[in-house]
């Protein structure tokens, strides 16, 4: 079953923004969050530490990916990966799905 939200889930968009789909999976069912075209082209490159990943949000650093919540962006044209952290989602749909992010930060 595919779960769909309405507003971009990321941020508070302007009436009228162009929207796309981010796409995450939950517990079973895979879950589709709407996003805003200025969140779902600010993807940071990854730093260029092996195994560590970057947060596109914020560009917080982390050494497993399981701390990041990775969602497909389907806008327009557009397609791609974005990996957030819960810091830039609180409350939000990266909330949910993040796993221990302090134990895996980067100093």
């Amino acid at each position: 079953m595919q779960q769909t939200l309405a507003g971009c889930a990321f941020c508070d968009s302007p009436p009228g923004a162009e929207m796309g789909e981010a796409h995450t999976w939950g517990k079973d069912e895979r879950v589709t969050h709407p996003i805003c075209l200025d969140c779902a082209v600010q993807e940071r490159p990854d730093p260029e530490e092996r195994d560590h990943h970057t947060c596109d949000g914020c560009g917080l650093v982390v050494d497993a990916l399981a701390a990041l919540t990775r969602f497909r962006v389907e806008l327009g044209h557009l397609e791609g990966a974005l990996q957030l952290c819960a810091r830039c989602s609180p409350d939000g749909p990266a909330t949910y799905w993040t796993r221990d992010l302090d134990s895996h930060v980067v100093e």
